[in-house]
């Protein structure tokens, strides 16, 4: 997946990627992770997601970004959600991966 162009202006999304893909590293390499070790978004990247989400979702709002650039972002910051999610439960149930 490209890195969404939008990442680069809000919060601290490129260190929440990074961290969690160390995260995300470790358990694929064998390694434990411990749950309150996992990463979670700012909340400055919480609230412009949630933000494209409300203006994609009506498409009479105006946002200083063009559609496929709010769509990469929202699609970038699912998939880290969605892997944030992912690890949390695999290190909480302490299943192999």
């Amino acid at each position: 997946m490209p890195w969404p162009a939008l990442a680069n202006n809000v919060g601290d999304f490129a260190l929440y990627d990074s961290l969690l893909a160390g995260c995300a590293d470790r358990v694929v390499r064998g390694g434990l992770l411990d749950v309150s070790k996992i990463p979670v978004p700012d909340a400055e990247t919480v609230a412009y997601t949630s933000e494209l989400r409300a203006k994609s979702n009506n498409p009479l709002a105006s946002i200083d970004a063009t559609t496929s650039h709010r769509e990469d972002a929202i699609e970038g910051f699912g998939g880290l959600d969605h892997g944030q999610g992912a690890l949390s439960r695999r290190s909480r149930q302490g299943d192999d991966w």
